[in-house]
């Protein structure tokens, strides 16, 4: 069920998403940057690139990135910040389940949720396995996950957000048989137009994690609770894993 392929290639979403993101991944890239101890210009993959917002904004403080996404829309609007921004970026359309890159990245940086979008283990084992497989020996990777414990211990069925006049209210669901986190968003406009996006997350605990990231190739360095580097707690938001290319 390849749900992300109609949720991330609508325009709506950069509606609603863009702007939030971008200003957000300003504040992480320093954070990146720190974890994984990079200095220009260091060759970075970001893969799933998404719109390129954390790969303009490495590009335009030197690195030499590589974005690689599997949607075309996506990759469309990275180029054409890219283009604003002034910076060079290489744009790659692959699916992130059958990589095929050389091996010369310094590093690797996989963010804002995006693993464990696949149905079977196997399938995002692969996405990491590939990643491994780009990675120079030694080079680094820094994974932005979400905290499965925090996630469940604080489940809430419905949450609401809005932003401007639109409203958004995200319904929940925890499928225990299979590990997943399912939530539907429901989007309400001023003038009545509503439109919903079904989104299916595998929740790997952290041990699974670090189990799948050493079957892929690599050496854990640390978890954190954070981008800030803070310790990694069961009341951590997220669980952010750093590790490094056996």
């Amino acid at each position: 069920m390849e749900w992300w392929r109609r949720l991330f290639d609508s325009p709506l979403y950069f509606e609603l998403y863009e702007p939030q993101d971008v200003a957000r991944a300003r504040e992480q890239v320093p954070q990146i940057l720190s974890l994984l101890q990079l200095r220009p210009p260091a060759r970075i993959l970001d893969v799933p690139c998404g719109y390129g917002r954390h790969a303009v904004e490495l590009a335009a403080r030197g690195f030499a990135v590589t974005g690689v996404d599997i949607s075309e829309v996506q990759l469309g609007r990275a180029r054409q910040r890219a283009e604003q921004a002034g910076v060079a970026v290489t744009w790659v359309r692959q699916d992130v389940r059958d990589l095929a890159l050389p091996p010369e990245f310094d590093a690797a940086i996989t963010m804002f949720l995006s693993f464990g979008y696949f149905d079977t283990d196997e399938e995002n084992l692969a996405m990491l396995a590939g990643i491994a497989r780009a990675l120079r020996p030694g080079g680094r990777f820094l994974l932005d996950y979400w905290n499965r414990e925090y996630e469940i211990r604080t489940f809430d069925q419905y949450q609401v957000d809005r932003t401007g006049d639109v409203f958004e209210v995200e319904e929940w669901e925890f499928d225990h048989l299979r590990g997943r986190l399912n939530w539907t968003n429901h989007i309400f406009f001023p003038d009545g137009r509503r439109q919903s996006w079904f989104h299916s997350i595998r929740a790997y605990t952290v041990a699974e994690v670090v189990a799948m990231l050493d079957r892929a190739g690599f050496r854990l360095d640390g978890v954190y609770g954070g981008l800030d580097g803070q310790p990694y707690s069961l009341d951590s938001e997220a669980a952010v894993f750093v590790a490094t290319r056996r």
